[in-house]
């Protein structure tokens, strides 16, 4: 029986899932989370904040999503794009809610980066497939994960400025870290595609 192929981005994922499950078992979440106030005075917050959870069923839930978003994903979203996918998403995620939503005062977990890991490689995956003429074929399922995941994202916006209550996690959840998430993860799967394209387009107007 052949055994499955595990890709350098999906090995990545395997050792930042084992970083997280390792972290929750840490004392020390308080000196890594977000904290606005603190950012400046110690700006490791800016990314440790998305690495620690607030209870083991978060922490758990995000590593196991991790692992999922890299394989489905392995081909569109390797080592780099993973590693400047999140670096975005931490920086981008802090100072998004900083600015423009000064009333969230703290912020733990790693959903707001997952979701853009899965914009980032759903939007690849469509733009690789239109560059390729794939078709409706080719297309479709790109399509639909992204069509899916930004249906859930608008959804669970709040129409004002809280942080809505999770039962299944039992903490307030901050959905605004998903829509910048989502925004960052696109952002970066349009750029990646393009910086792709470019040399290939480069190669065929030489010849």
């Amino acid at each position: 029986m052949a055994l499955i192929e595990i890709s350098r981005a999906e090995r990545l994922a395997f050792g930042g899932a084992a970083a997280l499950i390792a972290l929750q078992a840490l004392p020390a979440a308080s000196w890594l989370e977000y904290r606005r106030e603190l950012l400046a005075a110690e700006p490791w917050r800016i990314l440790t904040g998305h690495f620690v959870h607030l209870n083991w069923p978060h922490a758990l839930v995000n590593a196991a999503a991790w692992c999922i978003v890299a394989r489905l994903f392995a081909p569109e979203l390797g080592v780099r794009g993973q590693l400047t996918s999140m670096v975005a998403a931490c920086v981008g995620i802090a100072a998004g809610l900083a600015w423009l939503h000064p009333q969230i005062a703290w912020y733990r977990g790693f959903s707001g980066v997952l979701h853009a890991l899965f914009f980032a490689g759903a939007s690849r995956a469509a733009l690789d497939a239109m560059q390729a003429r794939a078709g409706w074929r080719g297309l479709w399922l790109p399509l639909a994960l992204l069509a899916g995941a930004a249906i859930k994202v608008g959804i669970e916006q709040p129409g004002d400025a809280s942080t809505p209550f999770a039962n299944w996690l039992g903490a307030p959840v901050v959905p605004q870290a998903h829509l910048l998430g989502a925004v960052i993860g696109c952002s970066v799967g349009l750029a990646t595609s393009m910086i792709r394209s470019a040399p290939a387009q480069t190669r065929d107007e030489r010849q």
